[in-house]
């Protein structure tokens, strides 16, 4: 226990998890109240699908190992896109709430909207920029090869 709380709690008469309770609920609430939408939303498109995940790969049904492995494939795709292209994204009205949204209809099994856009829309373009896509990973690979080369000498 820190001993500050410790002393506190004792001048104060109380339990010193009392005072470190309070503490932390003030700070929670301030973090909250700065940062609430960004908690909330990291919450569902990262902390569940993180939990469903671990519990498919624990589990021996390869399907639902697809399920969120189809799922992590969007939302990477979706978060370099909106790493790259956000600025665009943000001109668009409610924009926060539409990202939800379509998120949550990404990662809810009834609507299994993960595995609809994968097939429908990335294993297309996939298929169809596979030899682009390879010259890129080459051309990646030879420049950090000659950056390691320029390191060595």
């Amino acid at each position: 226990m820190v001993p500050a709380f410790v002393d506190i709690s004792a001048k104060a008469g109380v339990n010193p998890g009392l005072i470190l309770a309070g503490v932390g609920s003030v700070g929670l609430l301030v973090l909250m109240c700065l940062q609430g939408w960004t908690i909330l939303v990291t919450a569902i498109t990262v902390l569940y699908p993180a939990v469903h995940s671990i519990r498919a790969i624990e589990s021996p049904d390869e399907e639902d190992d697809k399920i969120w492995l189809t799922y992590w494939m969007v939302f990477g795709i979706f978060t370099v896109a909106e790493t790259f292209f956000g600025f665009i994204f943000y001109f668009i009205p409610y924009w926060d709430w539409l990202r939800l949204a379509l998120f949550i209809w990404l990662l809810l099994p009834n609507f299994n909207g993960a595995k609809i856009l994968y097939d429908g829309v990335i294993c297309n373009l996939l298929k169809k920029n596979k030899d682009l896509i390879a010259k890129w990973i080459e051309m990646s690979r030879s420049a950090a090869s000659n950056v390691q080369a320029d390191a060595m000498a």
